[in-house]
């Protein structure tokens, strides 16, 4: 064992005074008391290390070695060999004020943490640390908190604040981000040339407090598994469109797979809760989004957005949201165990589907597209209140914009049509085998079944069914549209054991008179301006009613107001709406109990009706009370 004369060991006050320090003194260890005074518990022992610096210790962007905390290179030397190096036992962790970092939720700490995500493991000591700037993590990035008294700010609306997206894996646990606005407060992702990603990450007992943008955000990331993430009061970013895959609270991003979650509790989202993209699959155990029956506290969108991907919850609840609980679109995915709860209230439909021809191809008439598919074994809340306003549905399926080709009539014989080429009205859709056609100058009326019998490159073969081409006016050189509506695969189970039900299912949302009606032959739509104004938000999957009973499907409106007036249908229909009659907006449902476990069940007047769901299968729609005959199902 070596002895030192005591003239080999200095001491001195602050970091800064070691870089100050004379590197030709008789000292070769230094005791620094404080990092920025002494005494404020982050100095530590150092010693000279003579050797050429290690240019794997240099910090991407910076010129020298020194990381602020465990390597301090003295004032003015801009090049190796030699620095001051940390003396530490292998068993000990540093903490983030080692590198620097204040905590005064004043001073910049972007420097530190940067230091901190590059070094490795690394605490969080009760403080607000104010972020600047994107923090890049490593594999080696280890961030440990001590809960709510550890907390990160930033106000970064275009960037986000720990971002990782080529470490092999890393922990961040019992940190609190407060009061963030940001386009991600965590992101993991995997860049297409990078073929190992950010994967295996840790994240445990985080805390968002009235976070501004997304929370976590992954992309293509995958075998990860967390535990007790809480978000409270999420907003979407202020100012720009927001949109479910940019400004939800959580957001999976295609290819994310293998997430495991136990524990996500989302309080009074504002904008949308979670987002789940094509591809990406997610299973969350003890959940929970909790609204407290406010609609100023619900999502304006909806608690899960599932855009294509696979989710599976287990003792998962949604409480209290007065909007969509679930919107699921394209081959979404839902399965919901016996332990997880749909909590009732409001006038929105629990579980929104959205069916789409441009993700199937759908080609030939035994073909449908592949539609959101479901499975609710858990509790179903209370679906009841005012029969005329808080009467809502579970599920609501909302059938897309028929498509529509619009072209002229080249030959007219019988029941046969040839019509030349078609342009498109809706774009990026392959089309069924199964369509309408219909007048252009009436083509609510004048409009028939028909089948495709051959298509040439610049001509197509139709045979109406039931009816000859001069009866609906079809003549040579009449304008024609070709609608190809919907058809429908349900995929609906639901546990009848617990199911509440209430009739009816269509909700009244709106009574007012008509201002006027007009149909444009362009375009084969109607627009109906009325005398009251109507929330956008309101807008989908709503259905007008005609003061003789008729109904008609409101398309989705074009308005960026939040309140409108006039209301797009897809036929003419102008001679229904005549000025300064009644009119009524209501909502419907696809399904709404399962109460044999294959039946599905829907109100008409004041009794329940129901159908084997086998047998809707094969009629590939829903009843007309549903699918109303005027929406072309």
């Amino acid at each position: 064992m070596a002895l030192h004369d005591i003239d080999e060991l200095a001491i001195v006050d602050t970091i800064a005074d070691l870089r100050s320090l004379a590197t030709t003194g008789p000292w070769t260890m230094v005791r620094v008391l404080g990092y920025h005074s002494a005494g404020d518990g982050a100095g530590g022992l150092f010693r000279w290390d003579a050797s050429a610096w290690n240019s794997d210790e240099i910090i991407p962007g910076r010129s020298t070695p020194d990381d602020g905390g465990t390597r301090i290179v003295p004032t003015g030397q801009t090049s190796g060999p030699g620095l001051w190096r940390r003396v530490m036992a292998s068993r000990d962790r540093l903490n983030v004020r080692c590198f620097g970092a204040r905590g005064n939720n004043s001073t910049n700490d972007s420097d530190a943490f940067e230091a901190a995500c590059f070094y490795g493991p690394v605490y969080v000591s009760d403080g607000s640390y104010k972020i600047t700037r994107r923090i890049t993590m490593t594999g080696k990035t280890s961030l440990i908190g001590t809960g709510q008294g550890a907390a990160i700010s930033a106000n970064l609306p275009e960037d986000y604040i720990l971002y990782a997206e080529n470490g092999l894996s890393g922990l961040i646990e019992n940190i609190t981000f407060k009061n963030c606005t940001t386009k991600g407060a965590i992101y993991l992702g995997h860049p297409t040339e990078i073929k190992e990603g950010a994967h295996l990450w840790m994240l445990h007992k985080l805390r968002f407090w009235g976070q501004k943008g997304p929370a976590i955000v992954t992309n293509g990331v995958y075998d990860m598994n967390w535990s007790d993430i809480d978000i409270y009061h999420p907003e979407a970013r202020p100012g720009g469109d927001s949109a479910p895959e940019t400004d939800s609270a959580v957001i999976f991003l295609s290819g994310t797979n293998n997430v495991n979650i136990d524990g996500l509790h989302i309080e009074q989202p504002r904008y949308c809760g979670v987002y789940v993209a094509g591809g990406a699959e997610i299973s969350i155990q003890e959940g929970k989004i909790d609204c407290f029956g406010s609609l100023a506290s619900s999502p304006s969108v909806a608690g899960f957005y599932i855009d294509g991907g696979s989710v599976r919850l287990s003792t998962f609840r949604f409480a209290g949201v007065v909007a969509p609980r679930v919107i699921m679109k394209k081959t979404a995915s839902l399965i919901a165990d016996e332990t997880c709860i749909m909590g009732g209230g409001g006038n929105a439909p629990q579980i929104v589907l959205e069916g789409s021809y441009s993700d199937t191809g759908a080609t030939y008439s035994s073909l449908r597209p592949t539609w959101p598919k479901i499975a609710w074994m858990g509790h179903i809340g209370y679906l009841g209140g005012n029969t005329d306003q808080l009467a809502t549905c579970f599920i609501d399926a909302r059938m897309p914009t028929p498509l529509k080709r619009k072209g002229k009539v080249t030959t007219a014989s019988g029941g046969n049509i040839h019509v030349g080429s078609l342009s498109d009205l809706s774009a990026d859709a392959a089309y069924d085998n199964r369509c309408s056609v219909a007048s252009a100058a009436s083509g609510h009326t004048d409009r028939a079944l028909a089948w495709i019998d051959y298509t040439t490159s610049d001509e197509h073969w139709y045979s109406l069914v039931g009816v000859t081409a001069s009866s609906l006016g079809m003549g040579v050189n009449a304008d024609v549209f070709i609608e190809h509506a919907p058809h429908h695969g349900l995929d609906v189970k639901l546990n009848p054991v617990n199911f509440e039900y209430r009739l009816p299912i269509f909700a009244t949302l709106l009574t007012t008179t008509v201002a006027s009606a007009s149909y444009d032959a362009t375009t084969g739509y109607t627009t109906v301006t009325v005398a009251a104004t109507f929330p956008k938000t309101e807008y989908e999957g709503r259905w007008l009613y005609t003061a003789s009973g008729r109904w008609h499907k409101i398309l989705e409106s074009a308005e960026t107001t939040p309140d409108i007036s006039t209301f797009l249908l897809p036929y003419d229909v102008t001679a229904e709406f005549p000025a300064s009659s009644t009119v009524t907006v209501r909502t419907g449902a696809m399904v709404n109990a399962s109460l044999q476990g294959d039946r599905v069940v829907w109100g008409r007047d004041d009794m329940l009706v129901s159908e084997a769901l086998e047998t809707l299968r094969r009629k590939g729609r829903g009843p007309n009370e549903v699918y109303p005959l005027a929406d072309g199902a």
